[in-house]
Protein backbone atom coordinates (compact mmCIF):
# COMPACT_ATOMS: atom_id res chain seq x y z
CA UNK A 1 0.00 0.00 0.00
CA UNK A 2 1.62 3.34 -1.24
CA UNK A 3 1.65 6.10 1.69
CA UNK A 4 0.18 9.58 0.50
CA UNK A 5 2.49 11.84 1.69
CA UNK A 6 1.89 15.66 2.17
CA UNK A 7 4.44 18.84 1.46
CA UNK A 8 4.20 20.90 3.89
CA UNK A 9 2.77 23.40 1.45
CA UNK A 10 -0.05 21.33 1.88
CA UNK A 11 -0.06 19.83 -2.01
CA UNK A 12 0.70 16.20 -3.19
CA UNK A 13 4.35 17.85 -5.14
CA UNK A 14 6.56 14.10 -5.20
CA UNK A 15 9.04 16.29 -6.93
CA UNK A 16 9.49 19.20 -3.82
CA UNK A 17 13.01 18.78 -1.96
CA UNK A 18 10.94 17.80 1.26
CA UNK A 19 9.35 14.66 -0.70
CA UNK A 20 12.81 13.63 -1.97
CA UNK A 21 14.17 14.13 1.28
CA UNK A 22 11.78 11.78 2.99
CA UNK A 23 11.99 9.51 0.73
CA UNK A 24 16.00 9.16 0.57
CA UNK A 25 15.82 9.48 -3.39
CA UNK A 26 19.52 10.40 -3.12
CA UNK A 27 20.09 10.45 -6.88
CA UNK A 28 17.39 12.68 -8.30
CA UNK A 29 18.10 15.03 -5.58
CA UNK A 30 21.54 15.18 -6.62
CA UNK A 31 19.95 15.96 -9.77
CA UNK A 32 17.88 19.04 -8.62
CA UNK A 33 20.39 20.42 -6.87
CA UNK A 34 23.44 20.29 -8.83
CA UNK A 35 23.32 24.00 -9.58
CA UNK A 36 20.63 25.77 -7.11
CA UNK A 37 19.48 28.94 -8.25
CA UNK A 38 16.14 28.55 -5.32
CA UNK A 39 15.93 28.28 -1.89
CA UNK A 40 12.87 27.00 0.48
CA UNK A 41 11.57 30.09 2.85
CA UNK A 42 10.51 27.08 5.01
CA UNK A 43 13.15 24.84 4.87
CA UNK A 44 16.00 26.17 3.38
CA UNK A 45 16.26 23.88 1.02
CA UNK A 46 18.35 24.56 -2.26
CA UNK A 47 17.50 23.52 -5.88
CA UNK A 48 17.85 24.39 -9.58
CA UNK A 49 14.28 25.16 -10.21
CA UNK A 50 11.62 26.89 -7.95
CA UNK A 51 9.40 24.30 -9.02
CA UNK A 52 11.27 21.91 -6.77
CA UNK A 53 10.63 24.10 -3.43
CA UNK A 54 7.38 24.62 -1.66
CA UNK A 55 8.18 28.30 -0.93
CA UNK A 56 10.47 29.11 -3.36
CA UNK A 57 13.02 32.09 -3.31
CA UNK A 58 15.89 33.50 -5.43
CA UNK A 59 19.23 32.65 -4.31
CA UNK A 60 20.99 36.65 -4.68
Amino acid sequence: MEKNIQCSCQGNHHAHMCMLKSSGNREEIEKITSDPKFYCFTCAAEANCAENLCAPAPIQ
